[in-house]
């Protein structure tokens, strides 16, 4: 099925040496083209993701060891499996949070300003966890985050699909230089805080964190205002006769989950369970409104139902990777000799360095994909590929998760970063890409909403199964993990090629 052509002016390509047309606001990046863009609005909207997923990743990473801990640690002393339920379900709560950001975007405040607030609110929740201790500083901080990732990140994902009108291999690269950005963040921000953490404690690490979201507040600041003028116009505007009945939603809802923490519905034991339940009807009644949405016309709705199998194929891959943060984090603390020569290092190095490589391996891959015939790979193709790699980088932890102490050495935790970096780099662009050129013109940010649920669903299913994860136990864990992941895979392909196929007959 070939989609409707887009009414757009197409701009003329480049004459040979220069990086520019005739036409305004054109950029050009690793041979990629944006269009109706000025020339740092990649940049602009790379570097603040950058410095969120620097913060972002520089607290996660610590997350689970602030939580169980002890307190002569520095640490709350939480029982292992409640901490890491904990840890997996804030991660599933900030990419929930994604919706409400990504509604407000479309019908409250434009996506441009959205951003700009977010970027503030996830900067005083990393003040808050920096100077107030104890819980009352991680449910405030941590609630900070929440809200201020959901209006940030969904956002800044949606405008760099708004660069890219065209589509194509163009926009596989240029999501490559973006998905760059989120890379290089997610490598220094725990290399920092990690290092911080060893030395001077959990706060000042979480101070660091802090310290990058601000750098990232000012340099969107200033490289805002040359955004497209696009992203400074909301979609589809609430009519003023609703605002006052959406505000009395917002704020029954609050109130129900405020009853619901006070009366002890919702607890640290079971928040998982919680979180869980939210992201499996959230995902349903996305998908029952784009299917039904008068605004999606027929070629559209065929595209929302060939995203089902790779929603999943998504929901795998980020239960995988986010085992980074849960069971692995544990298994890094306790089953990796970390000595190297006479020095220790911190567990925290290990996640470090997948990001280090992630980053590598998508610079790589942005140019083999817009410069050769790797270009004609489907990105259907790249994100199966990616989600294998993961899969099998869990289960080259078995054999080294046998014997007991610390059974796995350094350069064996290394090679098995290298899997999950590979899975990483081929998966995250490509999927973000059919994202965008599968979502309908009247829903994109909601499609990418819906598209970072996953991303909430994997983070809360990582928690909610690590839990089953016990000392002794880890190659039976891992290796349970390894084999449902590929298995599900596989099957999850064979069911998009066999709707691929329906859906193009009926077209």
């Amino acid at each position: 099925m070939t989609k409707p052509q887009s009414t757009r002016t197409h701009h003329p390509e480049p004459s040979p040496g220069t990086g520019r047309t005739g036409a305004v606001g054109v950029t050009r990046a690793l041979g990629v083209v944006a269009d109706d863009a000025k020339p740092s609005g990649l940049i602009t909207l790379s570097g603040t993701e950058m410095w969120e997923r620097f913060s972002f990743y520089g607290l996660q990473v610590l997350l689970a060891y602030y939580l169980y801990f002890s307190l002569a640690d520095g640490g709350l002393g939480l029982p292992q499996a409640v901490a890491l339920g904990i840890a997996g379900s804030y991660g599933g709560l900030v990419y929930i949070a994604q919706i409400v950001g990504a509604w407000i975007a479309d019908r409250v405040l434009a996506a441009k300003h959205v951003v700009f607030i977010g970027a503030a609110a996830i900067m005083i929740g990393h003040l808050l966890l920096a100077f107030v201790p104890g819980l009352i500083g991680l449910v405030c901080g941590l609630a900070l985050i929440v809200v201020g990732t959901g209006g940030l990140k969904v956002n800044t994902t949606m405008m760099v699909g708004a660069l890219y009108p065209e589509g194509g291999a163009k926009r596989d690269a240029g999501y490559s230089i973006y998905y760059m950005g989120i890379t290089i963040g997610a490598f220094f921000g725990p290399l920092l805080t990690g290092v911080l953490h060893q030395n001077w404690g959990f706060h000042v690490a979480f101070g660091a964190a802090a310290a990058g979201m601000a750098v990232g507040l000012v340099q969107y600041a200033v490289g805002m205002r040359k955004l497209p003028a696009g992203t400074a116009v909301v979609p589809n505007p609430l009519p003023a006769r609703s605002r006052k009945a959406w505000a009395g939603i917002a704020l029954l809802a609050i109130a129900v989950i405020a009853v619901a923490v006070a009366v002890g519905i919702i607890r640290a034991e079971n928040i998982s369970d919680v979180v869980a339940l939210v992201v499996v009807g959230a995902a349903i009644a996305y998908f029952a409104v784009l299917l039904s949405s008068r605004e999606v016309s027929r070629a559209e709705r065929y595209d929302v139902i060939r995203f089902v199998p790779i929603f999943l194929m998504s929901l795998v891959f980020w239960t995988l990777l986010f085992q980074l943060f849960t069971a692995f984090a544990v298994f890094a603390d306790t089953k990796i000799d970390l000595s190297l020569g006479s020095v220790s290092v911190s567990p925290t190095l290990i996640v470090t360095l997948e990001s280090l490589v992630v980053a590598a391996f998508t610079a790589l891959l942005a140019l083999l994909w817009s410069r050769s015939r790797a270009s004609r790979i489907s990105p259907v193709t790249k994100v199966v590929s990616g989600v294998v790699f993961m899969g099998l980088g869990a289960a080259a932890i078995v054999p080294f998760s046998i014997a007991t102490g610390q059974s796995m050495p350094l350069f064996v935790a290394i090679a098995v970063m290298l899997l999950f970096a590979m899975g990483e780099a081929l998966f995250a662009p490509a999927a973000l890409s059919i994202t965008a050129g599968m979502s309908p013109r009247s829903a994109n940010a909601q499609m990418t909403a819906l598209y970072f649920l996953t991303m909430a669903g994997g983070s809360t299913l990582a928690g909610r199964i690590s839990q089953f994860y016990e000392t002794g136990s880890e190659a039976q864990y891992f290796g349970t993990v390894a084999v449902i992941s590929l298995a599900a895979i596989v099957v999850l392909a064979l069911i998009w090629r066999a709707v691929d196929r329906t859906l193009q007959r009926r077209a």
